[in-house]
């Protein structure tokens, strides 16, 4: 990867920030068909599979 390319990424602390400002609280049936609460200290983890439509799951259904 070229440092131009590089440069074009955002640090991970800028989509936590995303998450955590937005989303938190919030409820979600997720496409697996399990429910998280994001940012909530028992909250199921979730995986996000990228591509060109996001699938989104618990991570128990990601392995």
């Amino acid at each position: 990867m070229t440092k131009e390319q590089e440069q074009k990424y955002k640090n991970a602390d800028v989509l936590r920030e995303i998450i955590t400002t937005t989303l938190k609280g919030k409820k979600f049936k997720l496409d697996c068909g399990h429910y998280v609460t994001i940012c909530h200290q028992l909250g199921a983890d979730i995986t996000i599979r990228n591509g060109v439509n996001l699938k989104i799951i618990c991570s128990q259904c990601g392995y």
